[in-house]
């Protein structure tokens, strides 16, 4: 063991031409590959060999997610990405080498929702859902659409529902979300994929590098926020918030419920691994878990309440409002309607516009004669205007008020309504 370093320093020498090597130290990482660290002129390198086939084809998505990050696109980047050297065979494999970037560790569980790292981590995840989608495009990383990516986790439901380890009542939480269509309406970004607190390196509060790139592509922005859950909801909560500041997103609720989605799925993936690699242990972890996911909503099941009663109405809501709503046929301007306001007022029952007789001891008759008097008195000014008394309709009036011993009959005190043919032209406006 202790010649594996040096044999994968002397295979960096082959991949990298005029690399010359001053130290090599063992490196540790995940079991699906053997690396050092070289210790070179200038910087550090980091030298890998797959273990397992997976493991190699893992190694290749992420050679092609690290091509398609040129200088452009690592520009806009408020961290570090590796940059691969070079590569060559070893064995029936091959041994790739790439910058090494340290930093300091953390978990997901350390996170609270008050630490400095929240920030940076919102500001670092939205620089990546920036970047142009023609990263992607032009670098042959894998593109998916929102209905692309609900029929990736709908069959991913299935297939552990098949195992018949999955419970009902989580079987159909999961159902119920990918059958909300509301919630799958989203553009799809630039996405990391396989982002959580190991890929990520820090250093005095700030994010310094970002590695792990072989699920880079076009997908759901809700997948690089997902591990966050790990840390609680609030912590999700607040790098959401600060995430929604720093880029023009989609609805939250909906974001946080997808989030929320893929968090739960990660132990149905745990559950189909253990049971493809027939590892007993692996799937009694995983029905553990799945089985504390019983009898409560979780954080999935909150961020599904939430995001289902902020959801707009459908267009088939609209149109059932729009059918409830009376359509008005007559439509008159506001001029129109208060001329029609006015004449209704004038001719009709309204006695707003009926001026008081001035009283007088005289009684009717007196009223009368006081009237005339000063209409025909000699000198009195004239209006051209004004109309004359119509004297039978007078007399008609102070008849029927003595037959009914002087109270006049109200009803008979109204004129009836103008035709329209007796009215006057309208004046031109």
């Amino acid at each position: 063991m202790a010649s594996i370093p040096f044999t994968l320093a002397a295979l960096s020498t082959s991949a990298v031409p005029g690399l010359v090597v001053f130290g090599v130290r063992e490196h540790e990482s995940d079991d699906a590959f053997v690396s050092a660290v070289i210790a070179a002129e200038g910087d550090d390198l980091l030298v890998r060999v797959p273990r397992t086939q997976q493991a190699e084809v893992q190694q290749s998505a992420e050679l092609l997610g690290l091509a398609a990050l040129t200088e452009g696109p690592r520009s806009r980047l408020p961290f570090t990405a590796p940059t691969a050297l070079g590569m060559t065979r070893a064995g029936e494999t091959r041994a790739v080498v790439t910058t090494f970037l340290d930093g300091a560790r953390f978990e997901a569980s350390d996170l609270t929702d008050d630490a400095i790292l929240l920030q940076p981590l919102a500001e670092a995840i939205a620089a990546i859902h920036d970047l142009p989608l023609t990263v992607a495009q032009h670098g042959g990383l894998p593109v998916r659409s929102a209905q692309d990516l609900r029929v990736l986790a709908t069959r991913l439901v299935d297939r552990a529902d098949a195992t018949r380890l999955l419970p009902e009542t989580v079987r159909r939480r999961w159902t119920h979300v990918l059958e909300t269509a509301d919630l799958w309406d989203f553009s799809p970004t630039m996405v990391h994929g396989s982002l959580d607190a190991e890929q990520i390196r820090v250093e005095e509060g700030a994010i310094t590098a970002v590695l792990g790139w072989s699920e880079f592509g076009i997908g759901d922005p809700a997948a690089d926020l997902a591990w966050l859950l790990a840390a609680g909801t609030e912590v999700l909560d607040g790098v959401i918030a600060r995430y929604a500041r720093a880029r023009n997103s989609e609805s939250l609720s909906h974001l946080r419920a997808r989030a929320a989605l893929y968090h739960e799925l990660e132990v149905a993936r745990w559950l189909l691994h253990g049971t493809e690699t027939h590892d007993q242990a692996v799937i009694d972890d995983a029905v553990a878990m799945l089985d504390r996911m019983v009898g409560t909503g979780g954080a999935l099941g909150a961020a599904f309440t939430e995001a289902v009663a902020a959801a707009p109405l459908s267009s088939a809501e609209v149109v059932a409002l729009l059918e409830q709503t009376p359509q008005i046929d007559d439509v008159q301007s506001d001029t129109a309607a208060f001329e029609g306001l006015d004449e209704d007022r004038m001719f009709g029952v309204d006695t707003d516009f009926i001026e008081p007789l001035p009283e007088s001891a005289g009684g009717a008759d007196g009223n009368n004669g006081a009237h005339d008097t000063g209409r025909d008195a000699p000198g009195a000014p004239t209006d051209a205007e004004a109309t004359d008394v119509i004297d039978p309709l007078t007399d008609d009036v102070g008849a029927a008020a003595d037959d009914r011993g002087g109270r006049p009959d109200r009803a008979e005190q109204l004129t009836e309504p103008i035709a329209e043919e007796d009215l006057p032209p309208h004046p031109r406006r």
